[in-house]
């Protein structure tokens, strides 16, 4: 949200990170007001499909300010989640990573976010994660490091994670929870933990 508009979701046909629950762009307008140089596009009603022919609407979505400029849009909202999961899982290597993701994708099971993080991409967001506060916690974190890499073999320079967020009602969360779970154990899948949300890998190389 601080990095982006909706006027600009609409404008470049967006897909958020959690579009598995609440949709891509088109999934959530209703009606996009449209200023152009001969004049003001909007539809005549809020209904989000109307079967009597082309929807400009989808005409304006993706136009990237081609056709005018978006001043305003009704949107489709949801109520707030009953339950939020934040999770991350360890793999050995790409290769296990996408097959994990393969399989999740043939389930009805989708989390509302699930991303494939890359090597790089995991040792680049590690850094990013806060100092320890004290000596304490970075012993913790020194065990954890020494758990994954000596007592489970997972290579530093080789090992991806997976992030998956799970909003919605909470039983459905926890089901769908585990059974992503269950398709990672599949692949040597390790739980590495959710601390600060999405951003929170337990590892610091």
């Amino acid at each position: 949200m601080e990095f982006s508009t909706l006027g600009g979701w609409i404008s470049t046909r967006a897909s958020g990170m959690k579009k598995n629950t609440y949709g891509n762009i088109e999934d959530i307008i209703q009606n996009i007001t449209l200023v152009t140089p001969k004049g003001t596009y909007q539809k005549s009603s809020l209904w989000p499909r109307i079967s009597n022919g082309p929807d400009l609407n989808h005409l304006i979505m993706g136009s990237e300010g081609n056709l005018g400029v978006i001043t305003e849009a009704v949107v489709r909202v949801r109520p707030l989640p009953e339950a939020r999961i934040f999770d991350s899982i360890l793999f050995y290597d790409w290769e296990s990573g996408i097959k994990f993701m393969y399989d999740v994708s043939k389930t009805n099971s989708w989390p509302t976010s699930c991303r494939l993080i890359d090597n790089i991409q995991f040792q680049f967001g590690s850094t990013l994660k806060p100092a320890a506060h004290s000596a304490w916690e970075s012993f913790i974190d020194n065990v954890k490091k020494f758990y994954v890499v000596n007592i489970k073999g997972y290579e530093k320079d080789k090992l991806v994670a997976v992030t998956v967020l799970f909003e919605g009602q909470k039983n459905k969360c926890e089901k769908d929870h585990k059974i992503i779970l269950d398709i990672a154990a599949k692949y040597q899948g390790m739980r590495g933990g959710a601390e600060n949300g999405m951003r929170g890998y337990l590892l610091t190389f």
